[in-house]
């Protein structure tokens, strides 16, 4: 019999168990209803042995929460940031171009102030090429034979003398600078009035031929155009002297020449179209010409 029990006992096990949880819970809610000061014990000891679990899971939402928020607010600000960047990207474009707009209008007034001064048509024109060898000085202009341009004009820029033109196409002229080989240009020295030829010696730089040597030359004077070659009208700033040499035995003497011009920053010149009298004569004229510059292609 008690081997019968036994195995009764075992194949029924989960069912007593169930039978004596539920007892449990009728002689657990008798208690409460009897005698309410122990069953808050026994809650409060429930409650103390559960609450580190409880504060273990709390903590853990807590955690996986704050995670979730930080994972948003970091991708939320990602794409603030890569807003912000491709519109700084677009600013820094925008300033760039309104500097090249303000430094353009500084360049084109300076010409328009200068052209006030010298009486002969002219024509402004954009530098768009410039020679890459070192052999030759030449810059290309983009007005040509449509516009007008013909071979031998000059160039000048508000800082004075540029060059002439060499060739033209029809929409494109090439200018001989003044400080290439094949550069000549009538001057005179402002102070002392003597007379001499601007040459180029190709190194951006020029010098003074057939400069007597009982001309008095010092370092600093002013070159000027003479007005003689007629392309070029008179009193334009060809450069200052920066050397002078009285070697040997001829009848010349040597002087080295600075152009007024940065012929390497170069970007908008004008083309004189028409020569003309020089300035000091055709200021006492009633009948002095209304000058004219028009804007190449």
């Amino acid at each position: 019999m008690k081997i019968h029990g036994f195995y009764l006992f075992r194949r029924y096990t989960l069912f007593i168990f169930i039978v004596l949880l539920l007892l449990a819970a009728l002689i657990l809610m008798s208690l409460r209803v009897k005698q309410r000061r122990g069953v808050e014990y026994f809650d409060a000891l429930l409650m103390e042995s559960c609450s580190p679990f409880l504060k273990a899971s709390t903590f853990v939402i807590q955690t996986l929460h704050g995670v979730f928020q930080e994972y948003l607010f970091l991708v939320q600000l990602q794409k603030e940031n890569t807003l912000l960047k491709q519109r700084m990207v677009e600013l820094k474009k925008e300033n760039v171009q309104l500097k090249e707009t303000a430094l353009a209008n500084e360049r084109i007034q300076k010409l328009l102030r200068f052209q006030e001064k010298i009486p002969p048509s002219m024509m402004a024109a954009e530098v768009i090429g410039q020679d890459p060898s070192s052999w030759f000085k030449s810059i290309t202009i983009n007005i040509g034979e449509k516009e007008g341009i013909r071979k031998g004009m000059a160039v000048i820029s508000s800082e004075g003398v540029v060059g002439q033109i060499l060739k033209t196409a029809l929409h494109h002229s090439t200018v001989l600078l003044i400080t290439d080989y094949n550069s000549a240009i009538d001057s005179i020295i402002q102070r002392t009035r003597a007379k001499a030829i601007v040459e180029g010696n190709g190194e951006n730089q020029c010098q003074l031929k057939y400069l007597l040597r009982s001309e008095e030359v010092i370092i600093g004077d002013v070159v000027v155009t003479s007005g003689l070659s007629g392309n070029f009208p008179k009193g334009l700033m060809v450069g200052e002297i920066r050397k002078v040499e009285k070697a040997g035995q001829g009848i010349f003497q040597f002087a080295e020449l600075v152009p007024s011009v940065n012929l390497t920053k170069l970007e908008e010149v004008l083309v004189i179209t028409e020569s003309s009298l020089p300035v000091q004569e055709e200021k006492g004229k009633k009948g002095r010409k209304t000058i004219t510059i028009q804007k190449g292609k």
